[in-house]
This record gives C-alpha cells, structure tokens and sequence, in this order.
C-alpha cells in the first residue's frame, strides 16, 4: 500500500503535512510513503489523473483521502486502518 502526498515549495500547509508523512512513515511498516512536489511535471500529471487540485493532499493507493488539508497522525492513521479494512472486505467478496 502507498501513502501520497502532494505538495508544492510555496505551501504554507506543507512542512507539517510532511512532518506528518514522516511520523507515519517511521511508526508504520506496513506502508510506503512518498512525496511529490506537483511543480514537477510528471507528479502534476498524477495529481491530476487523482483529481488533486490543492496541496498538501494525501492519497492511498489511488484514493484522495486528505484534499487541501494536514490530518494530525492520528487521523492519518484511523484513515489508513479504515482503507485496509475496506479494501480486505472488498477483496474478500
């Protein structure tokens, strides 16, 4: 599973969005984290096809799950607990 999250140089949000990726980057093996300044083509490209249009955004997979918002690690966390859930009950049928 892969945690995204978009950012851009000029975000005020952004540092503690990162912050955040970190934290939950280094409590959590069971995802991997990237980063992707949107002010690279290719990872602008991305957000788009994600319909991400602000920054900081997270995404699961291909799932926007904080849009134009920094989560606390904890929302981060029961928001990543409830995507694997709903995604082992969805595979399980």
């Amino acid at each position: 599973m892969k945690l995204r999250l978009f950012t851009q140089p000029k975000c005020p949000k952004c540092p503690a969005a990162k912050a955040v990726a970190d934290s939950v980057s280094k409590h959590r093996k069971d995802i991997e984290v990237e980063v992707l300044d949107i002010t690279d083509p290719n990872n602008m490209t991305t957000a788009l096809i994600l319909q991400i249009v602000s920054t900081p955004s997270f995404t699961i997979d291909e799932t926007p799950i904080f849009v134009g918002e920094t989560p606390t690690f904890d929302s981060l966390n029961k928001r990543i607990d409830d995507y694997k859930t709903r995604s082992k009950f969805v595979s399980s049928q």
